[in-house]
């Protein structure tokens, strides 16, 4: 009877590899706005195809290693692991801020992945030992490569939680500073990092469930890294490219209160001129409208019109003018002049973009749709029209 090389799950990373390597040339070809973000994408989808080539290796019991795989394999399985987490979280911060950049800090990235490195080579772990074969084995040596293990795991699950907080603070400075915001892209980016979070705290379970209980269930994470794997390419080319990007934190920091107080006079000209943009100039109406724009169309510094909305008005620039935009849209909608008109239309005529947002905050800001509104309240104006009404006013 003929011994099979590859199981179901090595299949899978096979297919992984594979798929990692075309992804990672697809992206040269892919149209993006930002190359820095195809490259991090890139070198991500490489790292992971280079992990998963160790893990075959490592595990595969019908793959005997020559001498040189044993010895290299531990040293570019441990550097792709922890790689591909700050990757990810780089190209998450590249997609989603205006002017992100790499920096000489960003070098400090690499210190797990070269102390790795430096324990396999001074320890001298080849593939063996990595897999722990106890016969043999120097009590020592064997918890320095089991606390390995776990930074292997415990790491990058830092990394994924980050890029998820990170996604969580851009959702709320991009509430700061724009009026519109692309949400299906946003959720999918959300749920992609929680996604990736849930496949390193699975691992990490793994790895406790099979050294308290012996239980083999450490290939199910293949599998999981295997669809994550394929989400994270179909966002990239499907909602990556939508994402409104937003200036760094730092740089947006509302003007912080003095223990004295807040001179009113300065806030109230800045009321006065905000409210003016709405009322007057209606720049509400503008669809791609964000806070810079707002500003300089009313002449004050975007810091001090986050701040003034945020202090009077106890909401952000997003809820500020979509709150206008709603208000603009039960005019059309409670006007048997434009029956005719489709909800699209008004809400485009409204300021909105999205039909997905507009009914969500109307539905929020009135407490019923628009289709239900419009019904309602024309056919009140019907019933006020008609002889005898008690609506009609003498």
């Amino acid at each position: 009877m003929t011994t099979p090389i590859f199981n179901l799950n090595d299949i899978i990373l096979i297919l992984a590899i594979g798929l990692s390597l075309v992804l990672a040339l697809y992206q040269l070809v892919l149209p993006a706005k930002k190359n820095l973000a195809k490259i991090l994408l890139a070198t991500f989808f490489i790292s992971i195809s280079i992990s998963d080539v160790g893990v075959m290796l490592i595990w595969n019991e019908y793959i005997p290693p020559t001498t040189w795989s044993a010895i290299l394999v531990p040293y570019f399985y441990c550097s792709s692991l922890l790689l591909k987490a700050p990757l990810l979280l780089l190209y998450v911060r590249s997609i989603t801020e205006e002017n992100f950049h790499l920096k000489r800090i960003h070098l400090l990235h690499l210190i797990p992945a070269a102390l790795a490195l430096g324990v396999v080579g001074c320890f001298d772990i080849d593939i063996n030992r990595l897999k722990l074969d106890t016969f043999g084995m120097d009590a020592v040596l064997y918890t320095i490569i089991d606390s390995l293990w776990y930074s292997l795991k415990i790491i990058p699950l830092a990394y994924f939680s980050a890029a998820s907080i990170t996604v969580w603070r851009y959702h709320k400075v991009l509430r700061q500073q724009h009026s519109d915001v692309n949400e299906t892209a946003l959720w999918w980016l959300y749920y992609l990092t929680l996604g990736f979070v849930f496949a390193g705290v699975w691992t990490l379970a793994l790895s406790l469930l099979a050294y308290f209980y012996r239980l083999p269930l450490g290939v199910t994470d293949n599998y999981l890294n295997f669809i994550l794997l394929i989400a994270l390419f179909y966002y990239s080319i499907s909602h990556a490219q939508h994402l409104t990007t937003t200036k760094e934190d730092e740089e947006f920091e509302l003007p912080k209160e003095s223990s004295a107080g807040v001179d009113t006079k300065p806030l109230d000209s800045t009321i006065d001129k905000i409210l003016d943009g709405i009322v007057n100039q209606k720049l509400y109406l503008n669809q791609s409208l964000n806070v810079e724009q707002f500003s300089a169309k009313i002449g004050v510094p975007y810091r001090d019109v986050s701040y003034a909305i945020n202090k009077t008005f106890g909401t952000n620039f997003f809820e500020f003018i979509n709150s206008y935009r709603i208000e603009e849209s039960k005019r059309y909608l409670a006007d048997e002049k434009y029956k005719d008109m489709t909800i699209m239309d008004i809400l485009l005529e409204s300021g909105f973009n999205s039909k997905s947002a507009f009914q969500r905050f109307f539905k929020r800001l009135t407490g019923t749709s628009p289709t239900e509104f419009r019904r309602e309240a024309l056919r009140t104006a019907h019933f006020a029209k008609e002889p005898g009404s008690d609506l009609v006013k003498e």
